[in-house]
């Protein structure tokens, strides 16, 4: 048996890597067919909140769409990092960002010039927010995008 094993691996090693290198090639036309990445804004808009709480917010897909991936960040929830798609709406002068679950609307940031809201399914009271440009000036926008798309899968 000793004496195939060489014999084995010689003549079935181009059949291998033939088979491994053609494996891989699908594998990456399969993802690459996945589907144009979506519309995003240039820069990430972040916010400081009282205990330390970030919220990360960037436009997605056209302007009149009005949607925007929100990241909620250091918050004892079960939403902490997870990147969510919220619909936007404007109230006068304030950006209401809301997600819909089991049916229902759930307004989750209210923004109004540089401060801001923050209302967390079963909390009691609201966070606030203020601006905050050197936590803007760290976010990427499409490393965030990439983030938000291999999560939704």
């Amino acid at each position: 048996m000793n004496n195939w094993t060489p014999y084995f691996r010689e003549k079935c090693k181009p059949f291998f890597l033939t088979l491994t290198t053609l494996l891989f090639l699908s594998f990456f036309s399969l993802t690459s067919h996945a589907g144009p990445r979506p519309e995003v804004a240039e820069r990430i808009i972040a916010y400081r909140g009282d205990q330390g709480i970030k919220i990360w917010t960037l436009r997605i897909g056209d302007r009149k769409a009005h949607e925007a991936l929100v990241q909620i960040e250091d918050v004892d929830h079960d939403w902490n990092l997870l990147i969510q798609k919220m619909k936007i709406t404007r109230v006068n002068d304030e950006l209401r960002y809301s997600v819909t679950t089991g049916g229902k609307r759930h307004v989750v940031l209210i923004l109004k010039q540089n401060n801001g809201e923050l209302y967390l399914p079963n909390e009691p009271i609201a966070i606030n927010l203020a601006y905050s440009d050197s936590l803007s000036q760290q976010g990427d926008a499409q490393n965030f995008l990439n983030h938000y798309l291999a999560n939704k899968k």
